[in-house]
């Protein structure tokens, strides 16, 4: 249950067919060899990723990446993994990329961003470089990506680059609920953003949706309660992810007695970003912090697969309730998300 044709059908266009980028170009943005730094964590390098698909398309260039490229460390782990000798192609066709095994395939080509040579200096521009597509266009652009992505979710089988094993993208749904069919549930992603820098940024989405500048840093009990209680969620399992730097949140969630008795965390064996990714996109509630990338790529994630019920931006009215003050698609806005859309 993904989500009704009329959710979808903002998307449909841009399930055809299409001429790749950088088709009548010469000029090719390469994602490097993997090295040592990217900009960021998880959350990041997917927007990073996303990023460059997104150029070379407006840009008409051909998007290259090396076949040990970071970018491959990072989708493969995930998506996609390699199960056989065609895995290449697959890659090529679902993203419309080029794959290079050596610097001598390269030559003759015009580079973009030449100068660019380490790792981390490119995946911070591309972080940074923002789309000039009117709205509805980028969404239906990134969520036919997001859902590529999707298509070929790791179950356990193939290898990573250098043959690393890749793991189950279920396993934290897997470890909670078993083989249950339809189970109902919400998640609650919080993340501490390293204290002072993680509120100065929250505090500059709030200023651009409406939503309040600490509540989702803090996912206090009466915020919470404020969106399962009314969808009469609170029976039901409620799933905690988190990155484990602020153990107050979970102590207050767990001292409240609405909340305590369906407190879930997932086992520590079966905690990965894959599982928590997975965990929170097929959650039927999803609780998130804007001004997380990680919480940004499970709300884009859950809208391009038409998966309602994702709350981000909150805050009270002159009458002390809570209530969304933006919507769905505002995590893809850049006038609110900035670098992060």
């Amino acid at each position: 249950m993904m989500g009704t044709p009329s959710d979808l059908a903002l998307l449909q266009k841009y399930n055809e067919e299409h001429i790749c980028p950088g088709a009548n170009s010469n000029k090719l943005l390469l994602l490097r060899s993997e090295g040592p730094r990217l900009y960021g964590r998880t959350g990041n390098n997917l927007i990073e990723f996303l990023h460059a698909l997104q150029f070379a398309r407006e840009q008409d260039v051909t998007l290259g990446i090396m076949s040990d490229s970071w970018a491959f460390g990072v989708v493969l782990k995930m998506w996609m993994s390699i199960q056989d000798d065609d895995w290449e192609t697959q890659f090529e066709k679902a993203f419309c990329v080029k794959i290079f095994h050596s610097k001598d395939e390269v030559k003759g080509y015009d580079l973009v961003y030449p100068e660019l040579t380490d790792n981390r200096d490119l995946t911070e521009r591309l972080f940074k470089w923002t789309s000039n597509e009117p709205l509805h266009e980028y969404i239906g652009d990134q969520s036919k990506l997001i859902q590529s992505m999707y298509k070929k979710y790791n179950t356990g089988d193939g290898t990573q680059l250098k043959g690393a094993p890749v793991r189950d993208m279920c396993s934290g749904i897997k470890a909670l609920f078993g083989d249950k069919k339809n189970v109902l549930y919400s998640v609650i992603h919080q993340r501490s953003l390293e204290g002072a820098p993680g509120e100065h940024l929250l505090k500059v989405v709030s200023k651009k949706s409406g939503c309040d500048p600490v509540a989702a840093l803090h996912m206090g009990p009466d915020y919470v309660k404020s969106i399962l209680k009314p969808l009469g969620m609170l029976k039901y399992p409620i799933v905690l992810i988190t990155d484990g730097q602020e153990f107050s949140v979970m102590q207050r969630l767990l001292n409240d007695p609405e909340i305590s008795p369906n407190l879930r965390l997932v086992p520590e064996e079966a905690t990965w970003v894959g599982g928590d990714i997975t965990l929170a996109v097929m959650s039927d509630v999803f609780i998130g912090n804007p001004a997380s990338t990680f919480s940004g790529f499970i709300a884009k994630s859950r809208l391009a697969l038409g998966k309602g019920h994702s709350y981000l931006f909150r805050a009270k009215n002159e009458k002390g309730e809570w209530h969304t003050t933006c919507g769905d698609t505002c995590i893809f806005d850049k006038k609110i998300m900035g670098s992060m859309s």
